[in-house]
Order: structure tokens, then sequence, then C-alpha cells
């Protein structure tokens, strides 16, 4: 199997997803709705299946020329 690296933003935002994941474990209250314990697996597993998605799929051909 043929892995890419993952576009940058599909980098960060996952990297958000699985801190905010982190985040909601610790005992610090934060004003994000939706951020409670309950869902801070979702949040990771979120995080981890899209950088997952990002490094399966190619890019396209005319994204990065080569001269």
């Amino acid at each position: 199997m043929t892995l890419y690296a993952p576009n940058i933003v599909v980098f960060v935002i996952a990297g958000c997803l699985a801190m905010m994941g982190v985040l909601a474990v610790l005992p610090i209250s934060l004003p994000i709705p939706f951020l409670s314990i309950e869902n801070a697996p979702w949040y990771i597993f979120l995080g981890w299946f899209l950088l997952a998605a990002g490094t399966a799929l190619p890019h396209r051909e005319d994204e990065y020329p080569q001269s």
C-alpha cells in the first residue's frame, strides 16, 4: 500500500481534534460546546481517522507540478 504525506490543513485539523479530546478528559473547564468527557474518545478517534484518511488518499497530479 502506498501512503502519502497528508495535507497540512488535514494534519492541523486532526491535531486539534485529538487535542480537544485529550483536554476534555482533564479536570479543567473549557467553554467549548459539546466538549464533555463522554465525547472525548470520539474526538480522538475522529482526529486519528482524518489523519489516516489523509495519508491513504493520493494527491491530484496538477496539485504539485514538477519542473
